[in-house]
């Protein structure tokens, strides 16, 4: 540790600086959902990556947010990419903060905030990491890509298209994905992948109008028609009922689950009881989950009637080789073979999973200098629960990628008083700078 102790004092003498540029992201309410403040968030990343050491370029995006790029080279013989996104989940309720969610504030050795976990922190720290590299060392020892987009949280509009028409200027070796966290013990989680995702809406119609609910006796209810044909999509253990769903499911990364506790990750309610493997379930199997409910009259008191129409919005979280396009063909499929015709599909988002083998020398790199810099040996879990567009980088680029970063077990990401712990913030700038520091060696079979 001797050897990095010029950096890591350069990073402890600039917390308070770099804390404040995080702070000036999670102050612009940058939620994709009401494609609110996205260009103003984009041009202040723009400014940070300018300030951090990096050129900068702002790209329209016809389909929703800018997308940011920025970029060094230093003529090094590997180039290491960040994808992170600066858009964020909408702050509601807001009666459930404690402070204002868009007023970064520190209390309690935490920075609170929306976007301080998701993703927020984790911009500033990796721009941190930059900006420290330069000031102790005059150059950084890689070329150095980041990609911040700004409609992650809403499906990435238009992120493939433009990964597909800029591919040449998105070379690299390797990436570190937008998020990470630590776990009760402390231990920085190291993710190998991340879910896809099909997310679609259903809807069942009636008459055009609503009626009198004395006629439920004879008269089709939408909202009837709706609930049965959810009970025929996945059954009360979890598994989903569509036919083909399961085909050509890769479990690679099985191995690593034996090491693992589901403790490691906070489950934050009940869970189902009949499920034999729950850690398995969680992080390698897909899975179907309803989002929303919507149907009839939901206000005070009474008002008998049968509704107009009945939606719902569900969404397949998705394994390695499952193609989402093959997904919404065998849901509609499934819906006509089930009598269901009448009920129809709309497609909100859809991309797939992504993995990086556990043999990548950047999976390495990344666990052994999490573990300089936090103290404590990481947990490399084969793939998160969530989605993420990480395709783009391993699918399109062909680029091994692994996500870490700067939360911790109880962030709150996308929920109220959402958070990081200065601590973490502080190993994660560490952690980026170390891996920046040592990715020539590891990526040429040194490390």
């Amino acid at each position: 540790m001797e050897r990095y102790a010029d950096l890591f004092n350069v990073i402890d003498r600039n917390k308070e600086k770099y804390l404040d540029w995080a702070s000036r992201l999670i102050s612009i309410p940058s939620v994709s959902a009401y494609k609110s403040g996205l260009h103003e968030c984009a041009e202040a990343v723009a400014e940070l990556i300018e300030q951090a050491g990096l050129r900068s370029r702002v790209y329209d995006n016809d389909e929703g947010g800018p997308f940011v790029l920025g970029e060094l080279n230093t003529e090094a013989h590997a180039t290491l990419m960040f994808y992170n996104h600066y858009d964020v989940q909408p702050a509601e309720p807001l009666e459930k903060w404690t402070s204002p969610p868009f007023t970064p504030t520190v209390r309690d050795g935490r920075l609170y905030g929306r976007g301080a976990a998701d993703n927020k922190g984790n911009i500033a720290a990796r721009l941190a990491a930059v900006d420290a590299l330069l000031r102790t060392m005059g150059e950084l020892p890689v070329n150095v890509k980041m990609l911040v987009e700004g409609g992650e949280e809403v499906g990435s509009p238009g992120l493939e298209k433009f990964v597909d028409r800029e591919r040449d200027r998105l070379f690299a070796d390797g990436c570190i994905w937008e998020y990470g966290y630590t776990n009760k013990k402390n231990a920085p989680m190291i993710y190998l992948g991340v879910k896809g995702m099909v997310y679609v809406e259903l809807e069942a119609k009636g008459s055009g109008g609503e009626i009198h609910s004395s006629w439920g006796a004879v008269v089709e209810n939408p909202a009837w028609r709706l609930v049965q044909a959810l009970s025929t999509i996945r059954s009360s253990e979890g598994r989903v009922l569509i036919e083909g769903f399961y085909d050509d499911i890769d479990y690679a990364g099985e191995e690593l689950l034996q090491s693992l506790s589901l403790e490691d990750f906070e489950p934050p309610a009940k869970l189902i009881p009949s499920l034999a493997n729950p850690l398995k379930a969680l992080l390698l199997e897909p899975a179907c989950n309803i989002d929303g409910l919507v149907a009839g009259y939901t206000g005070p008191g009474s008002k008998t009637i049968i509704p107009s129409s009945a939606s719902a919005k569900l969404d397949f979280r998705l394994v390695p080789r499952q193609n989402p396009d093959n997904v919404r063909r065998q849901l509609v499929e499934h819906l006509l073979n089930n009598g269901f015709s009448d009920i129809t599909v709309k497609i909100l988002q859809s991309y797939p999973a992504a993995r990086t083998d556990a043999e990548s020398f950047i999976v390495k790199l990344v666990a052994d200098m999490a573990e300089l810099a936090y103290g404590v040996k990481p947990v490399v879990i084969p793939s998160g629960a969530a989605s993420g567009p990480m395709y783009v980088v391993t699918e399109l680029l062909s680029i091994p990628c692994v996500a870490t970063g700067v939360g911790y077990y109880g962030s709150s990401p996308h929920g109220p008083n959402e958070h990081i712990r200065i601590a973490d913030f502080v190993a994660g700038i560490k952690h980026i700078a170390l891996i920046m520091l040592n990715f020539h060696r590891y990526f040429h079979g040194v490390g």
